[in-house]
């Protein structure tokens, strides 16, 4: 039985300056390092109590320039589009992607409950941001999700933390 999404793993052409970008314009926690199977070194971040794991290429692998991203996906990939990150403030963490140079796809726009936007991160990766507006009957269930997100956030952040010393 699957329980959760565990990590997802991201190899970059320069760890550190990835692990800047979702520190600086998304918030991320660095949490640590921890060996990787190929000798290198595979860094810890906790991105709204997701854990991504970031490494440089394996030996054998080299990165390449991503295709040229579309709305929403790369216009040419291997069957990912893109991940999802839920923000409460989507217009602020689009200036901030926009004032440190990340190429964001479109202006946010409003579809049914949600407003979302796309935005390309280092190393290729497509990430949309979405924003909630829930119709009045689910409102009062906003602040439940939000509290079972911390709590997952922190719960995550604890066990990660001891992960990687």
């Amino acid at each position: 039985m699957i329980t959760s999404i565990d990590h997802i793993h991201i190899h970059a052409a320069d760890p550190w300056a990835t692990i800047g970008f979702y520190e600086s314009c998304l918030g991320a926690e660095r949490l640590g390092s921890i060996p990787s199977g190929e000798g290198g070194e595979n860094h810890g971040v906790l991105l709204g109590g997701q854990l991504l794991v970031i490494s440089e290429f394996p030996p054998g692998m080299t990165p390449a320039a991503p295709p040229e991203a579309g709305d929403g996906a790369l216009r040419a990939g291997f069957g990912v589009a893109h991940f999802g990150l839920q923000t409460t403030d989507l217009d602020g963490v689009l200036a901030r992607l926009r004032d440190a140079g990340a190429h964001v796809h479109a202006d946010a726009r409003h579809v049914g409950s949600i407003r979302y936007a796309y935005a390309t991160a280092p190393d290729g990766v497509v990430i949309e941001l979405v924003e909630l507006h829930l119709p009045a009957h689910l409102a009062p269930l906003l602040p439940l999700l939000n509290g079972v997100n911390r709590a997952i956030h922190l719960t995550r952040r604890a066990l990660a933390k001891q992960l990687f010393k």
